[in-house]
């Protein structure tokens, strides 16, 4: 690699020094990335001064505006690239700046940006990832869409298959006319896809009832009385070439209490047997739509130029992206997932972990989630996502009766029961940091996730809880202090025992002490369970509210003071 001395002084053109040649950033991109004796990674290396850096970054140059930094002096530069793996499209670069970083008696300045280009650009030979696609209502973002499901079907082995033969829900929304849906009654009978939404209701909206049942299922429904959001995911169902479409306030019957247990007891299933999750993501209210929401494009940091090694008179442009800009909550400097208004919502959190596929509508561009990979559409570039997954243990199975698909029967390993367990401690301390509007919803809202674990590893579930652990799941607390007092935390009326982390408000933090105790050979257990149980609200949906429960134990007892 070059390597220059004795340059004192740097000659710009506001994009580009003229010490960091185009040779050089050719070997930057082209370098392959092995470490040197130092730990540094070897690419373009440099030396100019502290002063000369300034002022180039003062007159406009973006590439001194990312070096700057070290100490007053000779300054030391190192830029090599290697892949962001935690990032995608695969073949992300990465692009790494080291500042006065070879010597250990020097100062020490590292700086890591991801890099992307738009489609076209002489820089696309060089940087896998894309400006992002941020019309996603058009034809081609509905092609991209489906491209990356038709990837996933076909190559992700971790991914299930859809299954043709899948039972669907009893009630359906047939979008084949998307001016006038129409509700369909499966019978139990009907087989085939279909696509479900996840969204915040955030308000009123038309809803079946029994009364209106009769209407929507002969005549269907006007849909320019439905709320944006709704209208939106059958505009995507149609688009998508699939015919049915599940949405919890149009195929349940709200003003049926045994309706509504029945559909809410089984909404793990249907979420886990969709084709895809229509995931409206970005979406404050039911009313707000996603399709159409103005979606920035990414500001990038800076942006360098890029000469083609075939032709050094064509000129493309390298955009570069600060990673240390994903807390930001900008979506026009980068996405954050968790700033979504779904991820707010405690009834959405099942609706992300047990679909197969899902549909991101973020704040930024349109995603693709699945049990391999979250990518942005187009091959934009997708920072590290915080979304959950369950374990692979738990990924749907093909069902022998053909009436949908469960997961695995099989014994699990040690190491697979232990992944679990951590698992449902993640779920039980994201779930509680979300909100729920109705109070009895702390136990239903989650069922569906209890039952997929409870499949799965055997297990018995106690509202919340589980028997096989329950010594150790008593070990719950509430970790936010807000100020809220004990009593006001409890809600008002019974929603679970008083054992269970559900009969509470706040961030809940459950224990690992088992995987200490088991690390060590030691047993923690001080106290014997005598009787556990929990009583469900309704006989056929043991995963949802409950009425009662009592839990026994013995133990020794131990006098405790308490201060004043």
């Amino acid at each position: 690699m070059d390597r220059n001395t004795n340059i004192k002084s740097l000659v710009c053109d506001r994009d580009w020094c003229t010490i960091f040649s185009p040779d050089g950033w050719r070997a930057v991109l082209e370098a392959t990335p092995v470490p040197d004796r130092e730990g540094c990674l070897k690419g373009y290396l440099y030396t100019t001064t502290w002063e000369a850096v300034q002022a180039a970054a003062a007159a406009g140059c973006n590439w001194c505006r990312l070096i700057r930094g070290g100490t007053r002096g000779e300054v030391e530069v190192l830029a090599a690239c290697d892949e962001a793996s935690d990032c995608t499209p695969a073949g992300d670069k990465r692009l790494k700046i080291t500042v006065n970083g070879l010597s250990r008696t020097r100062s020490f300045s590292f700086q890591s940006f991801l890099m992307y280009t738009a489609a076209g650009d002489p820089a696309a030979k060089h940087i896998a990832a894309r400006e992002r696609i941020t019309d996603v209502a058009t034809p081609e973002s509905f092609r991209l869409a489906q491209a990356c499901m038709d990837k996933c079907v076909q190559s992700h082995s971790d991914c299930p298959k859809p299954n043709l033969a899948t039972l669907l829900p009893d009630r359906v929304i047939d979008c084949s006319n998307v001016d006038r849906p129409l509700i369909t009654l499966t019978n139990g009978i009907l087989r085939g896809t279909y696509i479900t939404l996840s969204y915040v209701w955030g308000g009123k909206q038309p809803m079946t009832t029994t009364c209106n049942i009769a209407e929507y299922t002969t005549l269907g429904i006007d849909a320019s009385a439905l709320p944006q959001t709704v209208r939106d995911a059958i505009s995507v169902t149609h688009s998508l070439g699939q015919r049915y479409l599940w949405i919890d306030a149009l195929c349940i019957l709200q003003d049926s209490d045994q309706d509504k247990a029945r559909q809410l007891g089984d909404m793990g299933r249907i979420y886990r047997d969709s084709y895809l999750t229509i995931n409206a993501a970005c979406a404050a209210n039911t009313w707000e739509g996603f399709l159409h929401k103005p979606r920035p494009q990414r500001v990038p940091t800076a942006r360098l130029p890029y000469r083609s090694a075939d032709d050094p008179a064509v000129v493309g442009t390298i955009n570069v992206a600060h990673v240390s800009e994903t807390d930001s909550g900008d979506a026009s400097r980068t996405y954050w997932d968790e700033m979504e208004p779904i991820s707010h919502r405690g009834w959405t959190l099942q609706e992300r972990l047990l679909p197969p596929r899902s549909l991101i509508y973020a704040s930024d561009t349109l995603k693709y989630h699945c049990q391999t990979e979250v990518v942005s559409i187009g091959g934009a570039l997708c920072e590290p996502t915080t979304a959950m997954r369950l374990p692979k243990a738990f990924l749907p199975q093909p069902d022998p009766a053909a009436t949908g698909s469960g997961p695995g029967t099989r014994v699990l390993s040690a190491e697979e029961r232990k992944t679990a367990r951590q698992a449902w401690l993640s779920v039980v301390f994201v779930y509680t940091l979300r909100s729920i509007s109705f109070e009895s919803d702390k136990l239903p809202a989650v069922g569906g996730v209890a039952e997929q674990f409870a499949k799965v590893t055997g297990h018995a579930y106690l509202a919340g809880l589980w028997r096989e652990s329950l010594l150790f799941d008593l070990l719950w607390s509430v970790e936010d202090d807000d100020g809220t007092t004990a009593d006001k935390r409890r809600p008002q009326t019974y929603r679970a025992p008083s054992w269970s982390w559900a009969s509470v408000n706040g961030l809940i933090s459950a224990a690992f002490l088992e995987e200490t105790a088991l690390a060590v050979g030691v047993e923690l257990k001080q106290a014997e369970v005598v009787n556990c149980w929990v009583k469900p609200a309704a006989k056929n949906v043991p995963f949802g509210e409950v009425t009662d429960g009592v839990l026994r134990l013995r133990g020794c007892r131990r006098e405790v003071e308490f201060a004043a």
